[in-house]
């Protein structure tokens, strides 16, 4: 029994040296000659294996971008101060937005952020419900301008789902509109709509 333990040792060191090897590398058809197979050391019980060096990670691809006129999630949220804005958002300059069409409700008519490399805006609409949402609509696009239509959705009928009383005042809903192009400097005229 002693005798034949080492060779059984030996054995499984190989086989599992050898299975190791072959990890995370696509199987070749046994008719593809043209990678050669790991080798494999006999008699001592170590096994060696060709495999690539793992120095560097493999960099992955970008991920696509959406296309325009699909909305992106808002990164920018309202907090008890204020604004809530997260790395790699900022604030369009206010001499770039106007906002002169929008009504006086409005809490922070001017403000809007960039961000996803300038394809993505973000400001707040005004929903006419605590139960109601807004959305934003990119109307037109030119190399000077944007022109970007907020308005209100329809109350959902039956009020919400989980039989919370609705409020009956304008509520600031986070909206988001992704452009054709990149904001650059070009301004951003707001108005209302339905």
């Amino acid at each position: 029994m002693r005798a034949l333990l080492p060779a059984v040792v030996a054995t499984l060191a190989a086989a599992v040296a050898v299975g190791l090897a072959g990890c995370g590398q696509d199987a070749a058809p046994a008719s593809d000659t043209s990678s050669p197979a790991p080798t494999t050391a006999t008699g001592t019980g170590s096994a060696t294996a060709s495999v690539p060096p793992l120095d560097k990670p493999v960099p992955r691809p970008p991920e696509p971008k959406p296309p325009a006129g699909t909305a992106p999630s808002a990164p920018v949220t309202m907090g008890p101060n204020g604004p809530v804005v997260p790395a790699g958002v900022t604030q369009v300059p206010a001499g770039q937005v106007d906002a002169s069409a929008l009504p006086a409700y409005y809490d922070s008519p001017g403000d809007v952020w960039v961000f996803d490399d300038g394809y993505s805006l973000e400001m707040f609409a005004a929903a006419s419900s605590g139960c109601s949402d807004a959305e934003a609509v990119v109307v037109d696009q030119s190399s000077g301008a944007v022109r970007i239509t907020l308005r209100p959705l329809a109350q959902p009928q039956g009020g919400r789902p989980d039989s919370r009383p609705c409020t009956a005042v304008m509520t600031p809903r986070p909206v988001t509109v992704r452009l054709a192009e990149p904001l650059g400097d070009r301004t951003i005229h707001l108005g209302i709509g339905r």
